[in-house]
């Protein structure tokens, strides 16, 4: 049996490992001395002696409940700065004050707020000074920020889209926090509980400034080391060596939940096959709600599809009609639960795919029948991190469809799952419209024209169109939904009509085409005008002069080409070509044989003169608020 395949990470240049080794040395060489000079044949002696009871007794004691009160006043706190909007770096710089402080002016600091005549004492009953619980105080100021400070970088590393898809599918702020955010920094949380007790038992200079060191009550480990240095320095290495044994045996043992994690392989597993009736029979809404962006009123009961180039802000537009997103201008208004899926499915990855599906249904047996329905029966206890990218998409499709939206938001859902199952999810997309209402974030042409029924056009973060899915691909509104639309589009100003015709003009470029208007809406000249037309209609062949051209096209423009691409298994290419139009020029696609290609010669920076008969190109008139 072959040894399972590991990772090569690139290696590290060789002054970088040696200063690392000698940085290391620096750390253990000390303790290692420190063992050779341990009396070891007194360790008996000095173990079974009641003093040193008492100072392991203290000690411990103080340990153990500066660690509790560390970690339950330190998670919230972790909790707490993360959601800061400002001044979240400022708090984290203000808790690490504690371990910049010089011991002394921390206990101090300490007297000053708390001690019999601090600022506080009138508010509080306990006595401090000489006190166990002054100890406590002493261990939890300067312990604290390393639980903050471990469990904050754990949060910062969350995904944000696990909890915010748990808030999503309906779990109250209190479930997300125990079912999903705890889960997930659990070991975090062990690793500075660990770091607390451990700095803890090594805690001297604050202790001794506020608590004192009475035998007995206050007098901790590091304490009774200081004494005993002057007086018996073997005792002192002894206890110091014990004191060393406690705090690795601390440390390691809140390293074990992550040194015992192991992270589940994916492996194949059989998808079945959809039963499209039966899960829109288990995700139908009582009622489908309603989306209201500014004056535009997205049609309830229909998919509308939301596209535009990247970074026009699709997603951003999704997130504000979540509520995932504040501080805009435009008026979101909804009705019923609204739920988004973006292309991370943030599931939660400390349960399994029925664990995180059941966060939505509440219900095991619903959640069943939902695996059943949609053929993932194979990863009902599957842990969440063994999926697949696709296999997480689909779960995460279903458990979005669990929670019954009445407003379902998809930011391309679809892009990890393979071609076939893509397929089955669109059928039940499709099936499903009229139950709810469905926005729809893609790139694909392909759902555009399948599923949507409406579609909002967004260009730098503004709605430039809105309207029917078909009347927007057959006069696309700018460049974006032509490609989506697979049409040349060729805005300009009309130049004068005929007959039959009309022609248009865009700085040097001529354009004769045929009028695509309602009766009695027929154009004149000066009014704004797009012309579109297929790519297949156009012919490239190289220039000709002005005698040698006799064509019955009425359309010739001359170009250049700017690039060729050649997709994988495909026998046509495609020329980017632009036109000659002055000071504006003009990008168009133009899909042409391979044999032309080498036939013509043809390559970026070719000259090429593109040909169109006029009845293949529609000219449609443009308002001015249409233009992208």
């Amino acid at each position: 049996m072959s040894p399972p395949l590991t990772s090569a990470p690139p290696r590290l240049p060789w002054p970088v490992v040696a200063v690392g080794a000698l940085a290391l040395a620096f750390i253990l060489g000390p303790v290692l001395a420190l063992g050779v000079r341990v009396p070891w044949g007194r360790l008996g002696e000095v173990l079974g002696d009641p003093a040193t009871g008492d100072l392991l007794r203290v000690t411990l004691a103080a340990g153990l409940w500066t660690t509790v009160l560390s970690t339950l006043t330190g998670v919230p706190l972790a909790l707490w700065i993360t959601r800061l909007r400002r001044g979240g770096r400022i708090v984290r710089l203000l808790v690490l004050l504690p371990l910049a402080m010089p011991p002394v002016v921390a206990g101090l600091a300490l007297t000053a707020a708390l001690g019999r005549r601090g600022l506080l004492s009138p508010l509080i009953d306990v006595p401090l000074a000489f006190a166990f619980p002054g100890v406590v105080t002493a261990h939890v100021f300067i312990t604290l920020p390393f639980v903050v400070v471990t469990v904050d970088a754990a949060l910062r590393q969350l995904d944000p889209e696990i909890p915010a898809s748990a808030a999503g599918i309906g779990l109250r702020p209190a479930e997300v926090l125990r079912r999903v955010t705890l889960p997930a920094v659990a070991p975090a949380v062990a690793t500075g509980a660990g770091l607390a007790f451990a700095r803890s038992l090594g805690e001297f200079g604050t202790t001794l400034t506020f608590a004192g060191s009475l035998p007995g009550v206050t007098r901790t480990m590091p304490l009774g080391i200081y004494l005993d240095r002057e007086t018996d320095p073997g005792r002192a290495y002894l206890l110091g060596a014990l004191l060393i044994a406690l705090a690795v045996t601390v440390l390691a043992l809140s390293a074990l939940p992550v040194l015992l994690r192991r992270e589940p392989v994916p492996r194949p597993r059989a998808i079945g096959p959809l039963d499209a009736a039966r899960l829109r029979e288990l995700t139908a809404p009582d009622e489908a709600g309603t989306v209201t962006l500014d004056s535009v009123a997205v049609p309830t009961r229909a998919t509308t599809a939301i596209v535009g180039p990247n970074g026009s802000g699709k997603s951003t537009l999704t997130g504000l009609i979540a509520g995932r997103l504040r501080g805009t201008s435009l008026r979101v208004a909804t009705t019923g639960r609204v739920v988004l899926l973006t292309q991370r499915p943030g599931l939660p990855r400390t349960t399994t795919v029925a664990g995180a599906v059941t966060m939505a249904t509440r219900s095991a047996d619903r959640t069943r029948a939902l695996l059943d329905a949609a053929g993932l029966t194979a990863l009902h206890d599957v842990p969440v991190p063994a999926l697949s990218g696709g296999q997480a998409a689909q779960v995460a499709l279903v458990r979005a469809l669990a929670a019954r939206p009445a407003v379902l938001l998809l930011d391309e859902p679809l892009a990890a799952v393979d071609v076939a199952s893509a397929a089955r999810w669109r059928g039940l997309l499709h099936a499903a419209a009229g139950d709810r209402t469905t926005l729809l974030v893609t790139h694909d042409p392909l759902d555009v024209a399948g599923l949507s029924q409406h579609m909002l056009v967004l260009t730098d973060g503004r709605i430039t169109a809105a309207g029917p899915t078909a009347a927007l691909l057959r006069v696309p509104p700018n460049e974006f939904v032509s490609t989506l639309a697979g049409l040349n589009r060729i805005e300009g100003e009309i130049a004068h009509t005929e007959i039959d015709t009309v022609t248009i003009h865009r700085g040097q470029l001529e354009i004769t085409g045929i009028v695509s208007a309602p009766a009695g809406t027929m154009p004149h000249p000066g009014d704004a005008a797009v012309a579109t037309f297929p790519p297949e209609a156009v012919t490239v062949r190289l220039p000709r002069t002005p005698q040698d051209r006799h064509d019955s096209a009425r359309n010739v423009w001359p170009g250049t080409i700017e690039s060729l691409e050649s997709p994988a298994g495909h026998t046509v290419s495609v020329l980017t070509v632009t036109l000659d139009a002055g000071d504006d020029p003009v990008p168009l696609s133009v899909p042409v044989t391979r044999r032309s290609i080498l036939d013509l010669g043809l390559g970026p920076g070719s000259r090429v003169d593109c040909v169109i008969k006029a009845t293949a190109i529609s000219v449609h008139p443009l308002h001015r608020t249409d233009r992208s």
